[in-house]
């Protein structure tokens, strides 16, 4: 369970994040997105979000927010613990509500949305029992949940360790608190009675710059990716 410090430490974090990051009128061209957004894109318009009951943990600046809005869906809702992202999102969505996703239960019914992505969220999380439960929860049988996570094993993080670096997953934010590979965010789904499938993003070539130049990667060499990304349908 966080503490109320942790969870004061979290939230000043995020609200400083966000209110340093500029407005921003995403432009969802395909072209100009990298392999991770790309992977995204398809997935949520290749299954569709028109007509869909639509959930995002953590938006926040409210990017994929715009992206899902756009698509029309039935209903959109967000939750976030940061004041500042609740803030930026206003207007974007018909629900929106500031949650301590530790500890508290999300304010839908069950068996409520078609979508719930959360993107960037599961490794700032201390205990995800109720995080992954509520969303279990919430999600209607057939529902989608899409999720990404840094990879603690990458290529890029492996390179760094080799050199008496930590993994760029536990270097490049305080608040990341749990690390994932492949394998463990499959446990930890299997427990809800969730099987992820993951999707293939990108590999970075620096190991000391994050955001320096990244190849496209595949299902062969996914163990190596930057960050997991994966969906999971509910039974």
């Amino acid at each position: 369970m966080m503490s109320k410090q942790d969870k004061k430490v979290v939230e000043e974090h995020f609200d400083e994040i966000f209110t340093g990051k500029p407005e921003i009128d995403y432009q969802f061209n395909v072209r100009k997105m990298g392999a991770k957004d790309r992977q995204i894109v398809k997935n949520l318009q290749g299954k569709g979000v028109a007509g869909k009951k639509c959930l995002d943990i953590g938006p926040g600046t409210g990017r994929w927010l715009k992206f899902l809005k756009s698509h029309k869906p039935d209903y959109l809702a967000a939750v976030d613990i940061s004041d500042e992202s609740l803030r930026r999102c206003q207007g974007l969505c018909d629900s929106l509500e500031k949650i301590d996703l530790e500890n508290d239960s999300l304010p839908y019914e069950d068996n409520f949305f078609d979508w719930i992505i959360s993107f960037e969220v599961l490794e700032h999380i201390k205990e995800p029992h109720n995080y992954i439960a509520e969303m279990a929860r919430v999600i209607k049988p057939g529902g989608y949940i899409f999720l990404s996570t840094p990879n603690l094993i990458s290529l890029m993080s492996r390179f760094r360790m080799l050199v008496g670096m930590l993994p760029f997953a536990v270097a490049s934010d305080k608040t990341h608190v749990r690390f994932y590979r492949q394998k463990d965010a499959r446990k930890l789904l299997n427990k809800y009675g969730l099987d992820p499938k993951f999707i293939p993003s990108a590999i970075a070539l620096n190991p000391f710059d994050f955001k320096s130049l990244r190849f496209p990667s595949c299902r062969l060499t996914s163990n190596f990716d930057d960050g997991l990304l994966f969906i999971a349908q509910a039974p």
